[in-house]
């Protein structure tokens, strides 16, 4: 919920998230029904570790075959 006087700017959306900065400093970031609020400073720690995630998971596993593609549930 937006206090007295918020107004939120879209910073970044794609089909599973999607991150606002409130007038009054919060940062959302909202996944599917659950909204995490957070510091700018933890937002960029959270981007550094998915990103290195996400190299993890790109790189070919020992079998030499690449992790499948496409949204799991």
């Amino acid at each position: 919920m937006l206090g007295q006087g918020c107004d939120r700017t879209v910073l970044a959306r794609g089909p599973c998230a999607e991150v606002t900065r409130c007038s009054c400093g919060h940062i959302h970031l909202a996944m599917g029904p659950v909204t995490i609020r957070v510091e700018e400073g933890v937002l960029r720690a959270i981007g550094l570790t998915l990103t290195e995630a996400v190299q993890q998971l790109g790189a070919p596993r020992e079998d030499g075959l690449l992790p499948a593609e496409g949204w799991k549930q």
